[in-house]
């Protein structure tokens, strides 16, 4: 059995691991970081399951049934909420639903036992589990054993809500292989899923430089560039240390092979909702809420997704952008892959984190910032976002 003949076919979503009924396949990470899949070849049968489920390769089914869109640009009725949230707090107000019935919510959060240098999907079922959830995670989840216990939920009868990239929703589905009603799902709008490798690595050296553990992260630190900059912040020992290193790596597009050939950025959505950032509001809804603090662009895909909508609606200030041309690059096509990709994975693997960190983001080791840029730096990624928002 082959199941992955070259890296660009694998997103890493586990479910080939997952549904092996001899359990042949273990996810190994590769030099950059990324999970593929290996065969013990003494125990595989040749049964061709994994293949058959892999929804990257053998395709998915789209969730999307309304043409266009309902789209709404919404922010929750509560400021501590959406000043806490990436955007404008659309997950917030969707969990809190699922939370009240009892149901169980699924999101990207940190590792308990390796701390903030890594990133997983795990289980909530109250809200102060569920806001770890909450902001945007630059860096592949490990999706774990998320899908073996999303199952045994649903075959208990119990709401859930899943949240996750494309692929990962996607992959949900195939690995689960039919319908549950009370199965809710939010696909986001992805730019690419960098290597945990290169974030535990950034982390380490952080922790090296500063004399102390990271306790906490923000992968845009909303608090302090606004909600239209980009800039993370670590803490540690309760003091915020902001730089744009990070940042500036990921706008580099270092990430999965698979995100340049992803067959899921796109207009057919696998989640029963969409969100995203909302990128070119300013012509959509000209003079509401153009304040940097947030707007969520929510998408609903279908009449499961219109039932949550309903329901959540009312903890939300939104206006109706239905037919808008929506501007978000990663629903047209892939994001671009760098010229530079082949040759920063050749100087990481031989060279190491920190040179890269130097030579592809400028850092300085004696700031923590971009040599020559400093904590203003405008990232060309956001400009480019604009660019396309205004056309």
């Amino acid at each position: 059995m082959e199941l992955v003949k070259k890296k660009e076919d694998c997103c890493g979503c586990r479910t080939c691991e997952k549904v092996c009924p001899v359990e042949a396949i273990t996810m190994e990470a590769d030099e950059c970081g990324f999970l593929y899949p290996q065969i013990n070849h003494d125990k595989c049968i040749d049964c061709g399951l994994c293949l058959k489920k892999c929804a990257f390769q053998s395709g998915y089914e789209t969730r999307k049934e309304y043409e266009p869109f309902y789209g709404y640009g919404a922010r929750h009725k509560k400021e501590e909420i959406f000043t806490n949230s990436r955007s404008g707090g659309a997950f917030t107000a969707i969990s809190d639903y699922i939370l009240s019935e009892n149901g169980a919510v699924y999101g990207a959060g940190f590792d308990e036992t390796k701390g903030i240098s890594y990133v997983m999907h795990k289980r909530a079922v109250t809200k102060e589990d569920r806001d770890e959830f909450r902001g945007s995670k630059y860096v592949q989840s490990d999706l774990a054993d998320v899908f073996v216990q999303i199952k045994k939920d649903l075959e208990e009868e119990r709401k859930v809500l899943f949240t996750g990239t494309g692929c990962q929703v996607g992959a949900l589905y195939k690995y689960l292989g039919r319908e549950y009603p009370q199965l809710y799902t939010v696909d986001i709008v992805c730019h690419g899923t960098p290597s945990p490798k290169i974030w535990a690595d950034f982390v380490k050296m952080r922790e090296k430089e500063l004399q102390g553990k990271v306790e906490k992260a923000d992968f845009r630190d909303k608090k302090r560039v606004g909600w239209k900059g980009h800039g993370e912040t670590l803490w540690i020992d309760g003091k915020p240390y902001p730089s744009k290193v990070y940042t500036r790596l990921f706008h580099k597009e270092f990430s999965r092979p698979s995100c340049y050939q992803c067959r899921y950025t796109n207009k057919n959505r696998t989640g029963d909702i969409t969100i995203a950032d909302f990128w070119g509001h300013e012509k959509a809804i000209p003079g509401q809420w153009d304040d940097d603090k947030g707007i969520s662009l929510i998408l609903v895909n279908n009449a499961r997704g219109m039932e949550l909508w309903d329901r959540v609606k009312n903890d939300m200030e939104y206006t109706d952008c239905t037919g808008y041309p929506y501007r978000h690059m990663n629903m047209k096509h892939p994001s671009k892959i760098s010229d530079r990709y082949e040759e920063f994975w050749k100087d990481y693997t031989e060279q190491g984190f920190e040179y890269c960190a130097k030579k592809y983001a400028d850092y300085d080791s004696n700031t923590g910032f971009q040599s020559g840029s400093g904590k203003k730096g405008t990232d060309s990624f956001f400009r480019k976002l604009k660019r396309l928002a205004r056309k």
